[in-house]
């Protein structure tokens, strides 16, 4: 057994291990605090090394456990780094211990997203603003160009993974929803690749990879310490009820404010990857709504880059221009409960999930269909700023920081808005 986990069972100078496993250190404010920090203080996969590493040096679960974790929550659609925490919180403290982390965690970006939504929408229409915002898309561009090449190369690197995101590439061009691509690619990958689910998952730049040499000692102490109950499991299953019942009942109410928390709960509750690949069906129903345009969405997403914590939380962007404050609180909650409701079942009953070997085959065959519908939504927002030559050197230079300078993506924003802003001082035509 390795350091950590002998900490995380109550090794020296650890905390105690209850017989089902739990830590009895972290209260639920603990929780909540802990992630807090971690939401308002991280960007990018700094928050991956974070939410890893924290609860581990706290002895609160080993590093074993961490990665059990982070192999599960890829089984079911949702924010990868949100059901991650949602995870944590629900070894800790069961369903209480989910919902806290999850609300310190989410909290930070959630209300600098809703501020941000108010200024663009109160001042957006100001010309300079509005010449500034130019540049922002030209910056969420250049880095999504990036992001695009990036799973390109992790997820469409064989000849099927190919043809499943050129053909979610055509569906969208042609106008078609894209949840069919995500259904296809489900499909396809559930035939064409059939991997054994791991003990744990060693890498996070790839998020479907799996280990090739899985350690079964540590798989069989993972799921002793974790003792099956049908009555945690019934208690784990009240949230996702309560989760599906306000859904439905948005679903059959009249108004934006209903619409949006309809909306935001079924991409929620299909979309798999990380924030950016569920970017594009946010793009598609937004923009169909007629709730945002193809630029205010690129505004939206350069507002999620820029902030700190799970970038997912553009969906309060939507939510605002949809239906106000209100509007933008339910959207950002909405896109997370329905994987966070989720995490709580599957984190009670992961024993048996783990040994699930077809369904990691068919989130390689979804991520390949995102690897496609990305590369359409870059094609979508590139449009406006396509008429703008500085703008297009601005995406341009975007692009060269972030894949072969490696700058991180607050630096580039940042950088680029100071040029650009010296730019339009200095006369330039938008």
């Amino acid at each position: 057994m390795s350091d950590d986990a002998r900490v995380a069972r109550g090794g020296s100078g650890s905390a105690a291990v209850s017989p089902v496993g739990i830590v009895a250190g972290p209260t639920t404010a603990e929780l909540f605090v802990t992630f807090l920090v971690i939401g308002a203080s991280a960007f990018g996969m700094a928050i991956m090394q974070s939410i890893r590493s924290i609860p581990v040096k706290r002895g609160w679960l080993s590093r074993e456990e961490i990665d059990e974790g982070f192999g599960l929550v890829q089984l079911y659609p949702g924010a990868l780094m949100v059901d991650l925490v949602a995870y944590i919180g629900y070894r800790m403290r069961r369903v209480r211990g989910a919902l806290a982390a999850v609300a310190g965690f989410v909290t930070p970006s959630l209300v600098l997203l809703l501020g941000l939504s108010w200024a663009y929408f109160t001042y957006g229409a100001h010309p300079e603003v509005r010449n500034l915002l130019v540049g922002l898309d030209a910056l969420v561009v250049g880095v999504l160009i990036n992001v695009a090449a990036d799973f390109g190369s992790q997820h469409a690197r064989d000849a099927i993974a190919s043809i499943v995101a050129i053909g979610a590439f055509a569906l969208a061009v042609a106008g078609a929803n894209v949840l069919w691509a995500v259904l296809g690619g489900f499909a396809v990958g559930a035939l064409a690749w059939r991997q054994p689910t791991p003990a744990s998952i060693g890498s996070l730049e790839s998020k479907v990879s799996v280990s090739p040499n899985p350690v079964d000692t540590s798989a069989a102490e993972l799921d002793a310490a974790w003792r099956f109950s049908w009555r945690r499991l019934a208690w784990a299953s009240v949230p996702g009820l309560i989760v599906l019942a306000i859904a439905m009942i948005a679903a059959f109410e009249s108004g934006a404010l209903a619409a949006v928390t309809a909306d935001m709960s079924k991409i929620g509750a299909v979309a798999f990857g990380n924030g950016t690949a569920i970017m594009p069906i946010l793009q598609q129903d937004s923009v169909a709504h007629h709730w945002l345009t193809v630029s205010q969405f690129s505004a939206g997403v350069g507002f999620g880059q820029v902030t700190p914590g799970p970038f997912l939380s553009t969906a309060a962007f939507v939510g605002f221009a949809a239906s106000g404050w209100w509007g933008g609180i339910a959207a950002g909650v909405a896109i997370y409960a329905p994987s966070v409701a989720m995490t709580m079942v599957v984190a009670e009953i992961y024993p048996l999930v783990r040994r699930l070997r077809f369904v990691r085959g068919a989130i390689k065959g979804v991520m390949a269909a995102f690897t496609g519908l990305l590369a359409y939504m870059v094609l979508v927002l590139a449009r406006p700023v396509l008429p703008v030559s500085a703008a297009i050197v601005l995406a341009a230079a975007a692009f060269v920081a972030v894949r072969t300078l490696k700058w991180s993506t607050i630096v580039v924003f940042a950088a680029g808005l100071i040029v650009w802003g010296v730019y339009l001082a200095a006369g330039g035509a938008t």
